[in-house]
């Protein structure tokens, strides 16, 4: 049988086609689309992009697509947003064909198999989303006001924050200061850039991708970028402390990680590592991505007896 993982985000959508076993069969990758802004017809759209383009590749007809699994970003947190998403879906492959979650919930399912422990999320925006052996859930951060504090927008807005504090004496000069100017070829006076840093950087998608040039940054050994990593690590881990609280965790539990800014290595991990080891957790490794947990969400749907610790992925 084949089953479809949708991991579905601010900034992208990952389609991952595969079976029980393990197999993949295609793979597609679109821009972001979040319920709350997207609402019924903006997700069925999206839905159908990514459906049409992996049954393409593997020579299929949605028809034989046995459930579809999505997590997707607002999911629940808006009034109607379960009943839009999952009738979106039902649409495009079929009614009792669909199980909808939120994007964090996929997020936790890929990184733990559905075993306890909690999840920090840092992407276009930044969650964390725990479940205890109860099967109690709990999520902090993530309510997308401004920046959530630790996500790729809000390491860019800190980067941008650190260059126009340079720039005008606040902070002391470094290496990030000659480099952010070197970037946005910024020739002439700081003051000069003013409207199109407004304008241009950090408006739309601009402070998410800034995350990237921050990493150069620290890999430079800047100081200063290294602050920026070590207070968001900070935000983050407040997040796991309030969901560890309110699950009851105690020492020694698991935490793992997904969504972007973690792509970057040890810039991110290596001061959240230090957190959990100071607070008594552990940081883990995910086993899977956000995508590969939707497919598992699927599979486990219409297999309620599924164990996904048996699951091994292949590639093609």
């Amino acid at each position: 049988m084949y089953y479809l993982g949708v991991d579905s985000g601010g900034t992208k959508a990952a389609f991952l086609l595969g079976d029980e076993r393990g197999k993949v069969y295609a793979r597609y990758r679109s821009g972001g689309c979040a319920v709350l802004g997207a609402r019924k017809e903006g997700v069925k759209k999206k839905m159908e992009e990514g459906v049409l383009a992996v049954c393409s590749m593997a020579g299929i007809d949605r028809s034989e697509i046995a459930c579809m699994g999505l997590g997707i970003s607002g999911y629940g947190e808006g009034e109607g947003t379960e009943q839009e998403t999952l009738a979106a879906c039902e649409e495009v492959v079929g009614p009792g064909r669909a199980v909808c979650q939120c994007d964090t919930y996929v997020g936790w399912a890929g990184s733990f198999l559905f075993a306890p422990g909690i999840n920090v999320i840092s992407g276009t925006g930044a969650v964390v989303y725990g479940v205890n052996g109860e099967g109690k859930t709990a999520r902090s951060s993530g309510w997308g006001a401004g920046c959530d504090e630790g996500s790729c927008t809000w390491h860019g807005h800190k980067l941008v924050e650190a260059f126009t504090k340079q720039a005008d004496g606040r902070m002391e000069r470094t290496k990030l200061y000659d480099m952010f100017r070197e970037h946005f070829r910024i020739d002439g006076e700081d003051a000069h850039f003013v409207l199109t840093l407004n304008r241009e950087v950090v408006k739309g998608r601009g402070l998410p991708e800034l995350q990237r040039f921050l990493k150069e940054i620290y890999e430079t050994g800047d100081l200063a970028a290294r602050r920026i990593y070590e207070e968001g690590a900070k935000e983050l881990w407040a997040g796991v402390e309030a969901v560890a609280k309110r699950l009851g965790f105690a020492d020694g539990y698991p935490v793992s990680y997904s969504g972007g800014l973690f792509k970057g290595g040890e810039c991110a991990l290596k001061p959240l590592g230090e957190l959990a080891q100071k607070a008594g957790a552990r940081l883990v490794a995910p086993v899977f991505e956000p995508d590969v947990g939707a497919l598992l969400v699927a599979i486990r749907h219409k297999n309620p007896g599924f164990d996904a610790k048996s699951f091994c992925l292949q590639e093609q």
